[in-house]
């Protein structure tokens, strides 16, 4: 007997929220769409500042390399770092190259794949850059059951900004489905999955 995921998704952040360094927005993981092996988050940002410390966007999970997903801001030049957690270590990842501007909206896009054994991130629908499993046949992506937090961890301060349309999926976008989410540079408001 075959099991299917559904696919669904949830917004959890719809209209422009302001974050410091220490607010967070928490998420239970019954809360969010059952993942099996593949996830994808879109949300649009945008920094007031550079921080002087590795500020966190998002990481699901109760420890500090329980990781999957998990998005960061390098310091003082705000690159996107994006990690998740292996069966052979926990912080497996890349960092972009791209570094995001000051008070400049950005719709980013993170997409995680154990069937196809990689991770992507884009950037204003513009691929930035991914992570490729190598051993394929024995390295896999480790989900968790632990919470999604946004903003402010345990383990990390947040950014100074803002975050809309904050979005999480149980599949992996294809290109063409997150470029059609990421056309407008400022936040609607409509609740459409990709009506912006």
């Amino acid at each position: 007997m075959k099991k299917y995921i559904v696919k669904e998704w949830i917004e959890i952040i719809s209209d422009r929220v302001t974050f410091g360094d220490q607010k967070e927005h928490v998420v239970q993981h019954a809360d969010l769409p059952v993942v099996k092996d593949e996830l994808s988050i879109t949300l649009r940002i945008k920094l007031n500042n550079h921080a002087s410390t590795w500020a966190t966007i998002f990481h699901k999970g109760t420890e500090c390399l329980i990781r999957t997903p998990g998005l960061w801001l390098t310091a003082h030049k705000s690159a996107l770092h994006a990690r998740f957690t292996g069966n052979w270590g926990p912080d497996a990842g890349f960092t972009t190259l791209d570094e995001l501007l000051l008070q400049k909206w950005y719709h980013v896009t993170y997409t995680l794949s154990d069937r196809k054994k990689r991770l992507d991130i884009y950037i204003d629908g513009d691929w930035s850059g991914f992570f490729s499993i190598q051993d394929v046949k024995r390295q896999t992506v480790i989900f968790n059951d632990g919470p999604l937090y946004i903003g402010k961890n345990p383990f990390h301060y947040g950014f100074n900004g803002e975050i809309s349309n904050f979005r999480y999926f149980n599949w992996q976008l294809s290109a063409g489905e997150q470029k059609v989410g990421s056309i407008k540079t400022e936040p609607d408001k409509s609740n459409g999955l990709f009506n912006d």
